[in-house]
């Protein structure tokens, strides 16, 4: 449990429920195949650029009252309970690797218990309660926001850092090169050669009540094909995301929900006003503390609302397969961390380590707010000066 100075964080009435209110841009679809490349929203919302097409928000919650009590909020956390979660969850353990492969080439995505010693869950809850609290200190009613969608009570790790990782923490470098979670890692993309693009997580806040739109994480523009006949959902897998929750999922407190089997889909992703309920309700729950999964960011998948009174967090890690690169890939983590590192995960994190004694901009400032990220690391690049700071981002 993430307690201490968060333990009575979330539930503020005050902040008004995110469906269509402020929130002029209407979105049609929420396929978004331009992914790091898409234009700024319409409006200032805290939100990734490949999330760009949910800020709409959600509509169905747009007359309620963000309070524990609410008659709304009474009302779906009695339906969460009767029916949230997968049906026939299958958790597998990390000795299941071939079962695992199994399971996430099908579904694209996989849950695997047990993978974080009891010492490696209590390191990783306190380093995110750490940020968590940082997150909150220039929000402390948790109306900015931020993550997928910009929805308030949410967070990004990554996001909400100057630097958009999390490498420079030692704790989310420990979850690299894990011996519950290599070998699965290695029989999925069928070869050790993978690399680490980065690594974040995301927050619900006791009181995210809005479900955020389905979507399909994308670190690229689509393939060039002038006949139009391969996307990237005709490849292999291209980027592996782990999280790895910090509390047990439950049917109330914000699980990630999949779409199981829509990795490879050309299909239309339904706006979360067509949604059917069957979808909302396709959670990975129940589940506990110390799971890994592992997801195909293809799959459709998306963010539920936290109807309890816990902090639900996830860090994760990002890997590439083998064959695919993306400016997603950025230098984020000090040399003095990688020479910690595992042979293995060193190899793979060659793309993402600093030279040694130079510092990852940003790094250690986290905030909800992009404006104030931003001028953190402007006021390091000019401390840098001209010449220091131009050869610094081109080489980010």
């Amino acid at each position: 449990m993430i307690t201490g100075l968060l333990q009575d964080a979330g539930w503020n009435a005050d902040v008004p429920p995110n469906g269509f209110i402020n929130r002029p841009k209407t979105i049609e679809s929420n396929d978004n195949p331009d992914g790091l490349s898409s234009s700024q929203a319409e409006i200032e919302i805290e939100t990734t650029p490949e999330h760009m097409n949910l800020v709409s928000g959600d509509p169905s919650c747009a007359a309620w009252t963000r309070a524990y009590d609410d008659p709304g909020v009474v009302g779906l956390r009695e339906h969460l309970r009767q029916n949230n979660g997968i049906k026939g969850l299958e958790l597998v353990s990390p000795g299941e690797v071939k079962r695992a492969t199994e399971l996430f080439h099908r579904d694209g995505f996989v849950a695997v218990r047990d993978v974080l010693t009891p010492e490696q869950l209590e390191r990783m809850r306190n380093a995110a309660h750490e940020a968590v609290a940082d997150l909150m200190e220039d929000d402390p009613d948790c109306s900015a926001g931020g993550g997928a969608g910009g929805l308030p009570h949410r967070y990004s790790f990554g996001g909400g850092s100057a630097s958009r990782h999390m490498l420079h923490k030692t704790e989310w470098c420990e979850l690299i090169d894990l011996p519950t979670t290599t070998p699965i890692l290695t029989e999925i993309f069928g070869s050790p050669d993978y690399v680490v693009g980065g690594a974040g997580g995301d927050i619900a806040m006791p009181g995210a009540i809005e479900y955020q739109g389905l979507h399909s994480d994308n670190m690229w523009s689509e393939l060039p094909d002038p006949y139009g006949n391969v996307t990237m959902r005709d490849l292999p897998v291209p980027v592996l995301t782990i999280n790895f929750p910090m509390i047990d999922l439950t049917f109330e407190n914000g699980p990630i929900r999949q779409i199981p089997g829509t990795q490879r889909s050309r299909a239309p992703i339904p706006s979360l006003a067509n949604e059917p309920d069957w979808m909302k309700l396709s959670t990975v729950c129940p589940a506990p503390a110390g799971t890994a999964v592992f997801r195909d960011i293809r799959a459709w998948h998306g963010g539920t609302p936290n109807l309890s009174r816990d902090v639900r967090a996830m860090p994760n890690v990002e890997y590439y397969a083998p064959w695919f690169r993306s400016e997603g890939i950025m230098r984020c983590m000090p040399y003095e961390q990688w020479e910690k590192l595992s042979p293995h995960a060193q190899r793979i994190s060659r793309f993402v380590v600093c030279d040694k004694g130079e510092d990852v901009v940003g790094a250690g400032f986290m905030d909800p707010r992009r404006k104030k990220r931003e001028a953190f690391k402007q006021e390091q690049l000019d401390a840098m000066g001209e010449k220091a700071a131009r050869e610094y981002l081109a080489r980010l």
